[in-house]
């Protein structure tokens, strides 16, 4: 799985570069929303990242996306409860645009701390 990151604040996020985790990938929605929320247009992105089924809802870098959603949108208790929800999910590699790549756990963890202001 592909995702571009814009995570910003902390030791890992350092490596990763910017403000918020975009996963993009195929499928049915496309690049899981990201050019929707890097144009800012967080009405349609939340549209397309609701879960439409169980797999959906277990699916890291959706969550992650709809995470970057809800904070970007003042709602944090959704945001920390979609970046939990990655956190008990099984971990999945997920490879960044730069060709690296981290564990879904350890994206959930920086975009929490920031959450929390750390």
């Amino acid at each position: 799985m592909v995702i571009k990151l814009l995570i910003a604040g902390g030791a890992a996020v350092a490596a990763l570069g910017s403000s918020a985790a975009l996963a993009q990938t195929g499928g049915a929605t496309g690049s899981y929303a990201a050019g929707a929320i890097n144009a800012g247009q967080l009405s349609q992105a939340e549209q397309i990242l609701q879960p439409a089924s169980y797999t959906d809802a277990a699916d890291p870098a959706r969550l992650i996306n709809i995470a970057t959603v809800y904070a970007r949108t003042q709602r944090k208790a959704e945001a920390r409860a979609a970046l939990q929800r990655v956190q008990a999910l099984p971990a999945e590699r997920l490879d960044l645009a730069n060709g690296t790549s981290y564990s879904s756990h350890d994206l959930a963890k920086v975009m929490l701390a920031r959450l929390d202001g750390r």
